[in-house]
């Protein structure tokens, strides 16, 4: 073996009460009939599960509770292999989901549902229906009922279509409040940004996919990291602009962001169009930009 494979190491899970568990499934030994063994297999929960879900009386959607328990028993009927251990298991769900202030009669309705489909499961003949969404601000109970009048509606009069109303968040302190630091300007890229002489008002449009401190510093003529001078020098409008222009400099605090992109077209075009507008006199040659529709 290679010495850089010499400290591989390997762990094993050794069988504890003839069961193993393995990514939320517990694996047992079982005895057939005609005394032959087999395996049984059943859902698999951490000793340090605290048994905590969404509790039934949290300001969620009512379709978004119910989806709690619907999942959790949708899951014993594919993970257990008998009878006797998906009734197990849904036993303690039920259990777990009535500390969680969920009814029992509720509980019982959708275990019963969905033992049903799995018995005798639903076949659909024709083609599929096209799915339509609609979002709604969640408002409390009343967007609750105004989402299954939209939906009786919709397969009154339009059934061939399968109409799915989703909830959207309503207002949070998010949108009152900033919660992330504002972005440094020098420190933005992809931007269409302008640049304004402090001493005779001159302009210059530019776009740039990098940080505006290396564009900066590229019209400066220096480098971005250690600001010396560099020898291969680019070509830069407002470079020239500054050597002739008495007490004009080339700073940050001469450079401002009109607008971002997401890609190079995006800003070409929005650089175009600003130049358009705003006519800088330092902009030596404006070119073009094609426009791509889509």
């Amino acid at each position: 073996m290679n010495s850089r494979h010499s400290n591989m190491k390997f762990t094993c899970e050794v069988e504890t009460n003839n069961s193993l568990h393995f990514i939320g499934l517990t694996i047992m030994h079982s005895v057939l009939p005609n005394n032959m063994f087999g395996f049984s297999t059943s859902v698999y929960r951490k000793p340090t599960s605290t048994s905590l879900y969404m509790n039934f009386n949290s300001f969620t959607p009512l379709q978004y509770r119910l989806s709690v328990f619907k999942c959790l028993v949708y899951r014993a009927l594919r993970l257990c292999s008998s009878w006797q251990l998906i009734h197990n298991e849904i036993q303690t769900l039920r259990s777990m989901l009535l500390r969680n202030s969920f009814p029992s009669w509720i509980l019982d309705r959708i275990i019963k549902s969905l033992i049903n489909s799995s018995i005798n499961p639903l076949i659909k003949f024709g083609p599929a229906k096209e799915r339509v969404y609609i979002g709604l601000p969640y408002l409390g109970k009343q967007t609750d009922v105004v989402r299954r009048k939209i939906i009786n509606i919709c397969k009154q009069f339009i059934p061939h279509k399968d109409v799915i109303v989703y909830f959207k968040p309503g207002r949070r302190v998010a949108n009152y409040f900033r919660t992330k630091d504002v972005t440094p300007i020098d420190l933005r890229s992809r931007i269409v940004y302008q640049y304004t002489c402090a001493s005779c008002q001159a302009s210059y449009v530019g776009q740039t996919s990098r940080h505006l401190r290396h564009r900066v510093a590229e019209h400066r003529g220096v480098s971005h990291l250690t600001y010396n001078e560099v020898k291969n020098k680019v070509h830069s409008n407002i470079r020239e602009h500054c050597h002739h222009c008495p007490g004009s400099v080339c700073s940050q605090q001469n450079f401002k962001v009109l607008a971002s992109g997401s890609s190079e077209q995006e800003l070409l075009v929005k650089e175009r169009l600003l130049i358009a507008r705003l006519k800088p006199n330092l902009n030596g040659n404006t070119g073009s930009s094609d426009l791509l529709l889509y």
